[in-house]
């Protein structure tokens, strides 16, 4: 039998954009937003294996935040709580070119989402995603895009339950 899992319940957080001042911190949960999806998905993604490329990775994390967040047609939204950063999300302005056999859209596109362990079913995703969907719309889209692995544990659900729909589906069929 189903039984709905209640929401957990926290202090207040808060939402802002991110700034440069934020990335020492934001580092670490792109890595744990990673390792998230290698467990989910280990025969797709991994985690590296050498200290030093993790290292190496980080800084070109690092310098890849920096440039997000000077974008004007980009932004990295996160959740606080207590001065720390539980979840962020990097959301991104797109319009499809014309073409005579598409409608065009002006819309917003969600590369990543995610909300520390502790934190999820708190409200803290949903406000996340309010935030991405008021910083779109402000800029004119007409709807907020995603896309997002499927795995057991991973998000589907989540995005489903706030009305989004799948229009177009990768498929894999392994050939070993």
């Amino acid at each position: 039998m189903y039984m709905p899992q209640k929401e957990k319940t926290m202090e207040t957080f808060s939402t802002r954009p991110a700034t440069e001042a934020d990335i020492p911190q934001l580092c670490p949960l792109y890595w744990d937003f990673h390792l998230y999806h290698v467990v989910g998905l280990p025969d797709w993604l991994r985690m590296p294996d050498r200290v030093e490329v993790r290292e190496q990775q980080t800084g070109e994390l690092a310098k890849g935040l920096r440039d997000i967040i000077q974008r004007e047609d980009a932004a990295i939204l996160m959740a606080e709580q207590a001065d720390s950063i539980i979840g962020f999300v990097e959301v991104y302005l797109r319009e499809d070119e014309v073409h005579p056999l598409r409608v065009a859209h002006r819309y917003g596109y969600v590369q990543s989402l995610f909300v520390t362990e502790a934190c999820r079913k708190t409200g803290c995703g949903r406000a996340l995603m309010q935030a991405a969907h008021d910083w779109a719309r402000a800029r004119g889209a007409i709807e907020l895009q995603l896309e997002s692995w499927d795995f057991a544990a991973g998000p589907l659900r989540f995005y489903e339950k706030l009305g989004y729909r799948t229009v177009k589906r990768q498929m894999v069929a392994s050939l070993s």
